[in-house]
C-alpha cells in the first residue's frame, strides 16, 4: 500500500512549490465546482457570493498548507518549527500595534492610490482603477449586514478564515519554502509581495505588502504562527466592525480616510510610532525565543 505522509519530504524547493501551487489549483475547482451545485453559480444573491468566497477561502488557503504538511513531513503543520504557546502580553502588544498603526496604514495607501505609471502604461492603469473599483464595490456589498447574525457571519467570513488561512498559507508554508531557498528576510519580503499581489487590489498594494512583512516579521521573531494570525485578524475584524456600525446609522469617522488630509498629522506620528514600536516588538519576542 502506497504511503503518502512524507512521500515529499526530500522534494526541492521548485517541487514543493509546485506542488503547492497544485494542491491550491484543485481544491479551488472543486470549491468552485461545489459553490456552482448548491449555489447555481448565482452572483445576483449575496448569499450565494458569501458562501462562494468562503468556499474558495477555504480551498486556497486554509487546505492546502493542511495538504501539503501531509505529504511533506510526518510531523504535523503547525509543530513544524512554530511555537504553539501564546503569551498574553505578546498578544496584547501587537492588537496595540495594529490599532496604532491604522492612520499610518491610512496614509501609505492614500500615497499608493496617488502614483500614476507611464502613459505607456496607461491601458494597464485604467484595468487596475476598474479592478480597484470592482474590489471595493464587492467588499462593501458583504460587509453591509443588518442584524447580528450576519455581523457573526462576516466576522467568520471576513476576519477569522483569512487571517487563519491567509497566514498558514503565506507565513507557516510559502515563507517556510522561500526560506530554505534565499534565507529568511527575502522569504518574508518575497512572501509579502506575493500575498498583496494576490489580492488585485493595486491601489493598495503597497500598505498590504508592508502589513504582509510585519506578519511575516513577526513569525520570524516570535516563532510563533498565533501572532500574524492574531495581528491579521484584528486588522480585518476592525473594518467588519466599523462598516457595521456605519451601515446601521452610527455617525463614525471614516476609519479608511483616519491619518489623510486633515488629519494627515495622525499618519505621521502613527508612522513614527510604529517603526519606535517594531523595534520593541522586536527586541520583546526576540528576547522570548
Amino acid at each position: 500500500m502506497l504511503k503518502f505522509k512524507g512521500l515529499f519530504a526530500q522534494s526541492s524547493i521548485i517541487s514543493k512549490l509546485i506542488l503547492l501551487l497544485g494542491a491550491t489549483s484543485i481544491l479551488s475547482v472543486f470549491a468552485l465546482a461545489a459553490w456552482l451545485v448548491l449555489f447555481k453559480g448565482n452572483t445576483a444573491d449575496i448569499n450565494s457570493l458569501k458562501w462562494g468566497q468562503m468556499l474558495q477561502s477555504v480551498a486556497m488557503f486554509v487546505l492546502p498548507p493542511f495538504v501539503v504538511a501531509y505529504l511533506w513531513s510526518e510531523n504535523q503543520l503547525i509543530s513544524q518549527n512554530h511555537r504553539l504557546k501564546l503569551k498574553w502580553l505578546d498578544l496584547v502588544s501587537v492588537v496595540v500595534f495594529m490599532i496604532l498603526i491604522i492612520p499610518a496604514i491610512n496614509l501609505l495607501g492614500d500615497l499608493n492610490h496617488h502614483l500614476q505609471l507611464p502613459k505607456a502604461l496607461s491601458g494597464f492603469e485604467n484595468w487596475m482603477k476598474a479592478s480597484e473599483v470592482q474590489a471595493t464595490q464587492f467588499t462593501e456589498k458583504l460587509l453591509n449586514v443588518k442584524d447580528i447574525k450576519g455581523l457573526i457571519f462576516n466576522v467568520f467570513l471576513i476576519a477569522i478564515i483569512p487571517a487563519f488561512g491567509e497566514e498558514l498559507f503565506f507565513r507557516g508554508t510559502l515563507q517556510a519554502i522561500l526560506k530554505d531557498w534565499k534565507g529568511v528576510k527575502l522569504a518574508i519580503w518575497l512572501s509579502a509581495i506575493i500575498f498583496s499581489a494576490i489580492h488585485l487590489q493595486f491601489y493598495g498594494f503597497v500598505p498590504r505588502m508592508l502589513l504582509g512583512a510585519f506578519f511575516g516579521y513577526l513569525l520570524f521573531w516570535s516563532g510563533n504562527i498565533w501572532l500574524p494570525i492574531a495581528a491579521h485578524f484584528i486588522n480585518n475584524v476592525l473594518a467588519v466592525l466599523f462598516y457595521y456600525f456605519k451601515f446601521n446609522g452610527y455617525q463614525l469617522p471614516d476609519i479608511d480616510t483616519i491619518g489623510t488630509g486633515n488629519t494627515l498629522w495622525l499618519g505621521i506620528t502613527s508612522g513614527t510610532l510604529a517603526v519606535l514600536a517594531i523595534f520593541f516588538l522586536k527586541k520583546k519576542l526576540y528576547q522570548a525565543t
